[in-house]
């Protein structure tokens, strides 16, 4: 018998079927190109047959947008006549009268004139989804409501056009039109947003590189937010936000946990749950002063007494109900095994819950936090000048997207096209179109360097050729695809090292990435998509780059795109959209973009002045390189040094087999930018405390085995060890992960 629908939900449903859709196009800042491409994305609707017009647009002093905006009909300004003088704004009643599939509408945040129907365009816009009319529009992040303050007070201006945040909620589509502070400086200097006093003004004030970088930031995190929110909605195993719990008690050395642990929820953008598990007669005082801590740090609080289940069974209801990812707790090594290490109450934790990484920070010990022993309080970003002694190297410019298809190359050629028009030498080295018709038309009138016939197994195989571009020698040139594998017999195995060549040679690099393919989110992509991506590219290329730009789509853009077959021909769009190209799947990965590109602007923004260490013991096993590039992670999070070791017991007892696991394991740490250590030693206990004392790293890594079904006695066994014998280091187990696909 089918489910009866409830009358309030059939209502909610009639009243979203007759509303208009409303996509917002949010930018960093003024200039950033939000109108050009939401008109680019009106024409291709014009295209498709859909009755669309302008209702607004601000007529700035850019050609290109001029050109797109002559290409649709426009409904007339309204006239207001105040104080004898003759103003124009949006004609609401005129647009509703008229009824558009769907309407252009520039400035979300405009303050309407005097005598308009609302005080503000945001509720026009809302006027005109009921009426079921779509509405295309665009806003700059310093103009939300819940960004406003913050700006207001680390620039020292005012807001005075605002949008409350509950807009862009509602929104179905929010896409971030970002850019790179390079770039739009470019266009500041070539007076594209600004002229004149104008010019000098905006340089001075709003447009410095640290108030860009800020925006930036904001921008990639409130929409990486927005995201999130998403994949817990669609309930997706998968984690990319991280959210940290903290395992306290009532005493003195649980401030400096949370203090510690705070700082490590601000440099990866975590959520911070503090559980404080509560004796008798707890003194008051020091209740209080861990609940302002909790409050100082914005950390959520959470009080147990009357413990109705056992301590890890609590703690393992608060990590399913809040989408935990990591477990902090602290240790005194005077104590036996420590408050909460009772019974191996967290080790049992561990067990039996997925995806989670356990951190035990030493709480006897003066170690200092991470804000400020490394970080720099300054917000002026460091730039790097690309020059080594009289050398100059060439810069790295990286077009980053959560899966193909999205436009990086699109984009990667708009920016080529423009800077020949500076008068810049551009040169396309390497371009794969896909087929894609629009994408072809971008290279018309800029030179092409033609491909390197490689023979391979009796066929010629066209590859980029780098010795034909470092001869040619030009000021830029467009390498598509940095993550690909060069066929057998070429100068170097992929094309990353083919960059690095051309950087050397002083050539300026555009290239474009998928998010899938970082090293070191290999596995956290597996585990959203359940695929192995095998072609990838070490992350110190991706940190090294002079500029990451991330091109934004939402999924059902993407996916839209994907069944107009202009992603992959007809025969595999259906294979595309029932594995990779899920909603789910893009959801997630797009909120990983978001956070990577985000994490990149953050340590320009704050960049440490010490490196923190962090030492990771590794053994020879499935799961090896999982642990390596989950320490990578880490490392590249905290701005860290990374420092792999094993340790071998009896080097004459391994087989071929793991010594070429050991080579491999060898490559793949160089290739992360990690230092790779072998060490000799009978008892591996030993060798670490050794290798603590020589190192004194902050944090050392380690992988406990969860399954132990022949000893399950000896589960944790390898964790006590070193709890009982490392003397300064914070302890960090790293899990093993689950496919977003098993049950």
């Amino acid at each position: 018998m089918p489910k009866r629908l409830d009358p309030d939900e059939i209502l909610k449903q009639i009243v979203k079927l007759s509303s208009g859709r409303h996509k917002i196009y949010l930018g960093v800042a003024p200039g950033t190109g939000k109108t050009f491409r939401m008109l680019e994305e009106a024409l291709d609707l014009k295209n498709k047959g859909v009755d669309i017009v302008i209702g607004y647009i601000e007529m700035q002093n850019r050609p290109e947008n001029h050109n797109l905006i002559n290409s649709f009909p426009a409904i007339p300004r309204k006239k207001f006549t105040i104080n004898d003088k003759d103003f124009y704004d949006m004609d609401l009643d005129a647009i509703i009268e008229r009824r558009p599939a769907t309407i252009i509408v520039d400035e979300l945040a405009h303050n309407n004139i005097s005598g308009s129907r609302n005080q503000k365009r945001y509720q026009d816009i809302q006027d005109l989804l009921k009426e079921g009319i779509s509405v295309l529009s665009t806003l700059n992040i310093h103009q939300l409501d819940g960004i406003a303050p913050i700006v207001e007070k680390s620039f020292g201006i005012k807001i005075n056009e605002t949008v409350p945040d509950w807009v862009l909620n509602q929104a179905e589509e929010v896409v971030l039109i970002d850019i790179s502070i390079d770039e739009l400086y470019n266009r500041l200097h070539s007076k594209q947003i600004y002229t004149g006093e104008q010019l000098k003004h905006a340089l001075n004030n709003f447009f410095k590189r640290s108030n860009l970088n800020l925006l930036r930031d904001l921008a990639l995190n409130f929409l990486a937010e927005r995201v999130d929110i998403e994949v817990v909605t669609e309930k997706l195993k998968a984690k990319i936000k991280d959210r940290i719990l903290v395992a306290a008690s009532p005493e003195e050395s649980s401030i400096n946990l949370i203090n510690h642990a705070s700082e490590i929820a601000k440099a990866i953008h975590g959520d911070l749950d503090i559980v404080c598990f509560l004796k008798d007669n707890v003194n008051q005082d020091l209740l209080n002063k861990i609940r302002e801590t909790c409050k100082l740090k914005n950390g959520n609080l959470f009080l147990i007494k009357d413990i109705r289940k056992s301590v890890a069974d609590e703690l393992i209801h608060l990590i399913n109900l809040n989408r935990i990812t990591q477990v902090i707790t602290g240790y005194e090594k005077k104590q036996k095994f420590g408050n909460i290490f009772h019974k191996s109450i967290a080790l049992e934790v561990l067990n039996k819950t997925n995806d989670l990484d356990l951190l035990i920070l030493k709480t006897n010990n003066n170690d200092e936090s991470l804000s400020e022993s490394t970080q720099n309080k300054s917000t002026q970003a460091t730039y790097p000048t690309g020059k080594q002694g009289n050398f100059k190297f060439g810069k790295l410019k990286i077009y980053i997207g959560m899966a193909p298809g999205v436009g990086k190359t699109y984009k990667m050629l708009q920016d080529g096209r423009e800077l020949q028009k500076q008068g810049i030498n551009v040169l396309l080295g390497v371009i794969d179109t896909h087929g894609r018709t629009e994408t072809a038309k971008l290279m018309d009138g800029l030179p092409v360097l033609q491909p390197k016939l490689i023979e391979h197994k009796g066929k010629y195989l066209p590859e980029f050729d780098l010795e034909g571009a470092i001869l040619t020698k030009p000021e830029y040139i467009l390498v598509d695809e940095l993550a690909h594998t060069n066929a057998p017999r070429s100068i170097n195995n992929k094309r990353y090292q083919d960059v690095q060549y051309l950087l050397r040679a002083g050539i300026n690099v555009l290239s474009t990435v998928n998010i899938q393919h970082i090293e070191s989110l290999n596995d956290t992509v597996e585990q959203v998509t359940g695929i192995k991506v095998r072609e990838t590219v070490p992350d110190w290329v991706i940190s090294h780059a002079s500029e990451i730009v991330l091109i934004d789509l939402s999924p059902e853009a993407l996916q839209e795109r994907l069944k107009a077959g202009k992603i992959y021909t007809i025969d595999k769009i259906e294979q595309a959209l029932t594995h990779f190209f899920q909603r789910k799947n893009l959801i997630a990965l797009r909120e990983l973009s978001l956070r990577e590109v985000a994490e990149s602007v953050e340590h320009e923004l704050y960049p440490k002045e010490k490196k923190v260490k962090i030492l990771s013991f590794v053994d020879i096993n499935p799961d090896t390189l999982k642990l390596v590039r989950k320490s990578a992670r880490i490392a590249n999070r905290l701005q860290g040094e990374l420092i792999v070791m094993h340790i071998l017991k009896n080097t004459k007892a391994y087989s071929e087999e793991k010594k070429l696991a050991i080579i491999e394991l060898e490559q793949l740490i160089v290739e992360i930018g990690g230092d790779f250590r072998l060490v000799e030693g009978r008892n591996i206990i030993e060798e670490m405390k050794k290798a603590e004392e020589k190192v004194k790293p902050h944090y050392i890594i380690v992988g406990e085995p969860k399954h132990n079904t022949t000893f399950p006695f000896l589960q944790g066994a390898v964790t006590k060890h070193i709890l009982k014998n490392i003397s300064d280091s914070h302890i960090w187990i790293v899990s093993e992960f689950q496919s977003e696909l098993e049950e």
